[in-house]
């Protein structure tokens, strides 16, 4: 199973990538330890002196750093949440002690980098930790989100070290396996023939899922380990299957040893092909991938696949080697469940036919936003209103619930967090905000991206985890903030009808607060753990700044969470403050992307003085861009909208509860979708409480 550690921690150091040698920093603990050190130096505890091997025996934090540590990579792991990267040196023949785990926490550095099989790679610095009984190297600071190790890609396109040759007794699972031991981390291989006898579906605590134990005839008694869960995903074949050989990088767990299997082509079964995945890619295509190569003739051939809905496969292209992209056409709505059912597709390596039919769940659509994070009715309505995504596994209201069903989504980067990024609609409405937890390539803030992956709830807050593919679809405009009060944005309710304007209505979306007090900074005194220290607390607007909420250093993005930090605002500091709604803690709080999302205006100055009454006004007139204004004389519940001649609503400006003061608002002509409308006379209208104000002006072409 892949590593999964807290989220929400410091962040020590900043990500740092280079392209040349770097200081490897400060040695710690063991000043003896040297910077530049081989593999067996790390690995082997006989070795003399053995002096950078980790000092905890089975798990622990980081002990001594390293530099000038390299070799030729043998296999990824790309699977959220954690990644990891297996080195092993070249020797012929091949020489023990010489692979090692590179963890790289919540970072996947292969797209970073463009880092491929057979890339030589070198760990410029690193810390020597173990996990599970697995020697590793790994960031010194030990951060999940922001982790300090150091890397580079020193040559391309190397052979591979040979495999390891050995018998199902050589490298059976049994954890004092010593034979085992001195190639962990390196490629191994048995050659059959094997026979399955247990299975994590049959044995659900067997250990991981997609794992399973195979034996010899000559030696009955000693199993051996296979895992299709870490670095690629592998159903387990089904009992007495015979497996002609089976290869992988070994590694050492709770459990004891197993092989991991890199892709379906590294083990090779008197069985046919069968489906590991599936997502849409398109509104009406779907990427379905096997376990193992597949042959051209059989893959695409559009007879072999049907849809639950009795909608058509009107084509089928192949996506690599063992990939198929359909095109469907089912008439299903945005979210509606699917099933493509597969049959007679062919093994490209022993000719295999399916002969029985399998299929695979898929999610209609690539969903916005709002479409994941749209409340499901049968929960609201339920004996206890919950409000959660129904595409969300079980659970997750005040834990880390389960993964839904597969899923496809396409949004805009609009913040980002250590490992943890913030996604918006176009348009900006309600519920169009969502949280993506570690995918496994870099995102911009400004670009619009595909994911797939899977929903789940995580203490009260919806988001995109187990993501398995992203793709950058280009720059695009980030969602302007929506202009909320503190009393809306904590307002933490289960609105069964969806008529309260509430924080929910606004999770994961830029918001903006406008006027707002400090009355309280993070702490380094924090009695009872109560009071949380990294951020600080304001009080909503003038004049009566009532209502708190807490503006929070998420990954430490201001700075070091400090009472001391300079991008805390003193107590007292009037300031306006832009960020991304999160739910933690059993409460909503607001996120500053950089300390530029925080406007100070001073101790008690730039405060807005409270208008007399209600004024509204819009100009020029005529304009390409329209620029609105409105004073309020008190809070007031707000709606402001756009609308052409036969009186339908094509813009909303803003929306809820606003504090007394003075407001303007840009409309350059885009309706709620994010697309130019026509030129023509446009009506505006200002709802304040029971007041209405109306404008009109006449839109120029652009």
């Amino acid at each position: 199973m892949n590593k999964f550690f807290t989220r929400f921690v410091a962040v020590a150091f900043g990500l740092m990538l280079i392209t040349s040698v770097a200081s490897a920093g400060k040695r710690f603990p063991n000043a003896s330890c040297p910077d530049s050190v081989t593999l067996p130096q790390i690995n082997n505890p006989s070795f003399l002196p053995a002096i950078c091997h980790p000092t905890a025996v089975t798990s622990g934090a980081p002990t001594d750093t390293v530099s000038g540590l390299g070799g030729i990579i043998i296999g990824f792991d790309t699977i959220p949440t954690g990644f990891d990267a297996f080195i092993e040196n070249r020797g012929i023949p091949p020489q023990p002690w010489s692979g090692i785990d590179v963890f790289t926490h919540g970072t996947n550095f292969k797209p970073i980098l463009g880092l491929n099989l057979g890339d030589s790679l070198v760990v410029e610095f690193g810390g020597v930790a173990n996990f599970a009984g697995d020697v590793e190297v790994e960031a010194p600071n030990n951060v999940f989100s922001g982790p300090n190790i150091i890397l580079r890609r020193a040559a391309i396109g190397r052979p591979l070290p040979a495999f390891i040759s050995g018998t199902t007794t050589q490298f059976k699972e049994t954890p004092t396996n010593a034979f085992a031991e001195q190639y962990k981390c390196q490629l191994v291989s048995i050659t059959g023939p094997l026979t399955v006898v247990r299975t994590s579906l049959q044995v659900p605590n067997i250990g991981t899922s997609n794992s399973f134990l195979c034996i010899s005839a000559s030696a009955p008694s000693d199993s051996v380990f296979i895992e299709g869960n870490k670095l690629t995903t592998y159903s387990p074949p089904v009992l007495g299957t015979v497996i002609d050989y089976v290869q992988g990088i070994m590694l050492k767990a709770t459990r004891g040893f197993r092989i991991l299997l890199r892709s379906g082509n590294d083990i090779q079964t008197h069985t046919p092909p069968g489906v590991a995945d599936a997502y849409p890619l398109t509104d009406n295509t779907v990427r379905l991938i096997f376990d193992r190569d597949v042959t051209a003739a059989s893959a695409t051939n559009t007879n072999n696949y049907s849809l639950a809905s009795f909608g058509s496969v009107d084509g089928a292209v192949m996506d690599g080697t063992g990939a198929v992209i359909l095109t469907i056409n089912n008439g299903l709505n945005h979210g509606d469940a699917e099933t493509i059912t597969v049959n007679n597709v062919v093994g490209q390596a022993n000719g295999l036919q399916m002969n029985t039919p399998t299929s695979k769940g898929i999610i209609n659509g690539v969903l916005s936003c709002a479409e994941i994070q749209a409340p499901n009715p049968d929960s609201l309505g339920g004996a206890t209103c919950i409000d959660k995504s129904r595409f969300a596994g079980g659970g997750g209201q005040t834990s880390q619930g389960a993964l839904g069903a597969k899923l496809s989504m396409a949004a805009i980067c609009t913040g980002i967090y250590g490992n943890i990024y913030n996604f918006g609609d176009v348009g900006a409405g309600a519920r169009s905000g969502l949280t993506i937890f570690a995918p496994p390539a870099p995102m911009v803030v400004g670009h619009k991206y595909f994911l797939a992956g899977n929903v789940q709830g995580f203490f009260g807050e919806t988001e995109l985890s187990g993501i398995s593919d992203v793709a950058d679809l280009g720059a695009a405009t980030v969602p302007d903030p929506k202009v909320k009060t503190v009393a809306v944005i904590g307002r933490d309710v289960c609105d069964a009808t969806q008529s309260q304007d509430d924080g929910r209505d606004y999770l994961s979306m830029l918001v903006q607060f406008h006027s707002v007090k400090v009355v309280r900074r993070g702490i380094t005194t924090n009695p009872n753990g109560l009071l949380p220290k990294n951020g600080f607390h304001v009080t909503g607007e003038n004049p009566a700044f009532m209502d708190t909420i807490f503006i929070e250093n998420e990954n430490n993005v201001l700075g070091a969470n400090d009472s001391l930090n300079v991008n805390y605002p003193a107590i007292g500091s009037v300031i306006d403050v832009i960020g991304c709604v999160h739910y933690t803690n059993s409460s909503f709080r607001v996120c500053p992307r950089t300390a530029s999302d925080i406007s100070v205006h001073g101790i008690n100055v730039g405060v807005p003085t409270v208008p007399a009454k209600l004024a509204f006004s819009v100009y020029p007139n005529p304009s390409r861009v329209a620029k609105i204004s409105f004073t309020l004389p008190s809070v007031s519940d707000v709606e402001l909208g756009v609308y052409d001649v036969t009186g339908r609503q094509v813009a909303s400006l803003a929306k809820g509860r606003m504090p007394a003061g003075s407001y303007s608002q840009a409309w350059s002509g885009k309706d709620a979708n994010g697309k130019q409308v026509g030129a023509g006379v446009y009506f505006y209208r200002l709802k304040a409480g029971s007041e209405v104000r109306t404008a009109r002006t006449t839109l120029l072409g652009n």
